[in-house]
Formats: C-alpha cells, sequence, structure tokens
C-alpha cells in the first residue's frame, strides 16, 4: 500500500474505483478543507473538480497554494456565484439543479469535493424532502458514475442526520487537549465496505498539509547501521535528534539534571526510543554511558538496540549497565554489568557516585526509576527520603563534573511527586490513539508526535508538531 497522508481506511475506500461518497465533518477550523484538499491530491485526475461555496477560486488558492502542486491542475468551481434560484428568475436552473447536472457530465473516474453542502442545500433548507432528494440523488450518482465524491459539511453532533445514512462514509474531525494544549483526532464513524481497524487518528495541519500520524512502532534494524553522531555543543548534550535538540534550546544542559514522565501504556516505548538515541550518539562521540535500565529491561536488550549502530568494541568501552539484585544468572553475563545488591541505598549508591567520578566528562547517566522502587522498599517509612538525598548528592556531582542525568519516571511512583522540582528538564511522554505524545513542561512546549524511524540506511528520532 503507498504511502500517504490519510489513514489506511480511507485509502482503501477511495481506491476502490467503485465510487465512494464521503461526509467530512466538523467545527470550523479543524481541518476539512485541508483533508479534502489532500484527497485531491492524493486521487486527483483529469476530472478532479472542486466546488467552492465559501471561497471564491482566487481565495481559495490563496489560503491553500498548494492546489496548484496537482498534477494536472484542479477544476475549481466558484460556487459563490451560482446563487440563483428558479424561484426569482424563471426558466433558470436552480443552484442544486446545477450543481447535478455538472456532476453527470464530469468524465470518470473523478475526484469531486463540494465544500460545503450546506451552502447547496441553503435555498432549499425550508424543504426537507427537497434535500433528502438532492442527496440520495447525489451520492447515487457518485455511485454509478464510479466517482469519489467528497462532501463537506460544518454540522455535526450525536444525532445522525439523513445524509450520514445515505453517504458510504462519514468522518468527524475533532480538537482535544492534553495537559491544555491542543491536538487534532480524525474519528472514522463509518466506512462502508472497509474494516476499520482503528477507529480514531491524531493528525497535524504542519506544513499546510494534512498528515495523519501512525501507530508507534519500535523499530529495528536487519544490518548494522553506522549513523553520524548530532554533535555535543559546549553547553548542551545532544539527545542524538536534532528536532528534539531544536525544541530543548540545544539539547540537554551540561550539568543537568533532567526528568521523562511516562504511563504504563505506549508511552514507556517512547521513553525507550529516547534513551536508545541518546546512548548511540553519547558512544558515537566517544563519551561514556552509565544505564540502570527501567523494569522488564537488562544488559541483553540494550545490547540488542545499541549494537546495530555502535561497534561492540565502542559498545564494552563507553558503556556501563547497572543491574539491580543478585549477581548470579541464569545466562551469560556481559563484562560491563555491575551488579547492585539493593540491600543498602547508601552503598550501592556511593558505588556509582564513586564509578563516574573516575569517568571522564561528559557523562550522560539514564535511570529508569521504576526499578529502585521495590528493590530499595521506597514505601517503608523514610527510605523515599533516604534516596532522595543520594539521588540530590548525584544531581550535585552531575553539575559539578558537567555531566548530565536522565531519569524516567511513573506517575504512580513514589519518586515522581519528588523528582520533577529537582530536574532542569521536565519532559511528559502520552498515549494518544496509539501513538506517542511528547511535550515539555520545563521548556514548556506544545504537543509533537515522536516516531522513530530506519530508513536509507540512517536512525532518526523525528519530531512532528500538532499543528
Amino acid at each position: 500500500m503507498m504511502n500517504t497522508k490519510i489513514p489506511p481506511e480511507l485509502l482503501e475506500a477511495l481506491s476502490s474505483r467503485r465510487g465512494f461518497s464521503l461526509l467530512i465533518r466538523g467545527a470550523p477550523g479543524t481541518g476539512k478543507t485541508m483533508l479534502a484538499l489532500e484527497m485531491i491530491h492524493l486521487f486527483g485526475d483529469a476530472n478532479a473538480v472542486y466546488l467552492s461555496t465559501r471561497v471564491s477560486p482566487s481565495s481559495l488558492y490563496e489560503q491553500f497554494p498548494r492546489l496548484n502542486e496537482c498534477v494536472p491542475p484542479v477544476d475549481v468551481i466558484d460556487a459563490t456565484k451560482l446563487y440563483v434560484s428558479a424561484d426569482i428568475i424563471p426558466g433558470i436552473q436552480s443552484f442544486p439543479d446545477t450543481i447535478y447536472s455538472r456532476l453527470g457530465k464530469i468524465e470518470k473516474p473523478a475526484t469531486v469535493v463540494i465544500d460545503s453542502w450546506e451552502a447547496i442545500t441553503a435555498q432549499i433548507e425550508r424543504e426537507k424532502e427537497k434535500i433528502e432528494s438532492l442527496a440520495a440523488a447525489v451520492t447515487e450518482l457518485a455511485r454509478h458514475e464510479e466517482m469519489n465524491l467528497i462532501l463537506v459539511s460544518e454540522k455535526f453532533g450525536t444525532t445522525p442526520t439523513t445524509l450520514d445514512y445515505m453517504v458510504d462514509g462519514v468522518v468527524t474531525l475533532n480538537r482535544l487537549t492534553i495537559d491544555h494544549r491542543s491536538a487534532r483526532e480524525l474519528e472514522l464513524e463509518k466506512i462502508r465496505g472497509v474494516r476499520i481497524n482503528q477507529p480514531r487518528y491524531p493528525f497535524t495541519l504542519e506544513g499546510g498539509r494534512f498528515q495523519y500520524i501512525e501507530p508507534f512502532k519500535r523499530k529495528s534494524a536487519e544490518k548494522k547501521i553506522r549513523i553520524k553522531p548530532v554533535q555535543n555543543t559546549e553547553t548542551h548534550i545532544s539527545t542524538g535528534s536534532e528536532e528534539m535538540d531544536t525544541i530543548l534550546g540545544g539539547g540537554f544542559e551540561r550539568g543537568s539534571f533532567n526528568v521523562i514522565e511516562m504511563g504504563d501504556d505506549t508511552s514507556i516505548w517512547g521513553y525507550q526510543a529516547i534513551v536508545i538515541h541518546m546512548l548511540i550518539n553519547s558512544i558515537n562521540q566517544g563519551n561514556h554511558c552509565i544505564c540502570i535500565p527501567c523494569c522488564g529491561w537488562d544488559e541483553r536488550h540494550l545490547r540488542a538496540q545499541l549494537l546495530p549502530f555502535v561497534s561492540e568494541e565502542d559498545y564494552m568501552k563507553y558503556m556501563t549497565v547497572f543491574e539491580i539484585g543478585p549477581a548470579k544468572r541464569d545466562y551469560e553475563i556481559s563484562e560491563n554489568v555491575r551488579f547492585l545488591e539493593s540491600k543498602s541505598i547508601e552503598l550501592d549508591w556511593g558505588a556509582i557516585r564513586r564509578f563516574v567520578s573516575q569517568l571522564e566528562p561528559p557523562v550522560l547517566t539514564s535511570i529508569g526509576t521504576d526499578m529502585l522502587e521495590h528493590p530499595y522498599q521506597l514505601k517503608e517509612k523514610g527510605k523515599l527520603g533516604t534516596m532522595v538525598k543520594w539521588l540530590s548528592c548525584v544531581m550535585t556531582d552531575t553539575r559539578a563534573a558537567g555531566n548530565v542525568v536522565v531519569l524516567g519516571v511513573n506517575p504512580k511512583l513514589e519518586l515522581c511527586g519528588e523528582l520533577p522540582h529537582l530536574s532542569t528538564t521536565y519532559l511528559k511522554l502520552a498515549e494518544l490513539d496509539t501513538t506517542v505524545v511528547l511535550y515539555g513542561v520545563r521548556p514548556a512546549t506544545g504537543l509533537h508526535c515522536l516516531k522513530t524511524i530506519v530508513a536509507d540506511g540512517s536512525l532518526k528520532l523525528g519530531l512532528t508538531p500538532y499543528v
């Protein structure tokens, strides 16, 4: 299936060549026209027609210059000048009759957009039977002539209209908020003849185009890939993603203590992706890395994720993994693993501080704090305060040496309430319709879609703003 900017269910429906009528509805400004234009861009041909009832063609091209990119050019009809009623001037076709007769003359296959449906029916809005007859005739014409008919509507709500039942598909565009930040969502309410695998998709209008957000997928490389690192600067350690560095003002500040909050859902994959990119980038620059993996991970998982992108020699030289628990394992233990017995917070974290102090800065330390909660029994009286005290000592060491610490936290953890106010950077990860959303509390940022891309011999952690 081709790579497109609309959900796969819509792509399948509109690619059928059997004739399909689609109703796009939503409040003003939700992106309905953008979606309709994207469909013209994908399925437009010599018979692509855009009937604009709200703005003139010149204004439409000014607002959406990408119409000029369609090959061949889209036939934009200025429907704002067709408001002529047969009741006023006898013998002249009414607007609805004009539209219907025009559609009947279009050669197939064709993609036709009517924006908006309410403008067409405005002059006969008191005659419900005529409106329903027109809707039935237009949708039947789309099937008979095997055209894609896109109807844009400003009316939406919980009560279905007659038009909802007549068309083959209905999608609704909505605005929503995550922690007072705006996002957009497309809801597939009906797609006749197509299985709806995912009923809702987030989307963005970044760059002046409609773009749905694919579900977050963990990527793995099938062969060795050597990556050119994103270089650290005198003031910041790069995250390995130029886009993330940009929203953070250059990356993580040298000498900083940074918190990334995630949930128990898909967002934990986003946290793992961020950590992996940071470790790859640091190792490839010859910087030492320390990792206490989050729950469910150990050195074997890190090795599998890192070795396609770093040499084994560099991995062993610059990567040290601290695992909590007894040193005895039923598998071979790598030489770069050190064990913390978890019998004493003071002894274990004293050992970590001494080890890090012997390494040449900048050292990147990644800590999955969910691995600290149970082994160190932080719910017991006094234990949480002791752990915070030692993490504060680590923070002091980090600032003095110009190192960077990144801590992954979960809202359910005892530590989650203690660490954010100590951090230089505080990022949050959330799940939205199987995608991972990242945003900054400190620094404050908008919402971004997080995506790992392995393509063309490279690895990239991409961020797409929700616009």
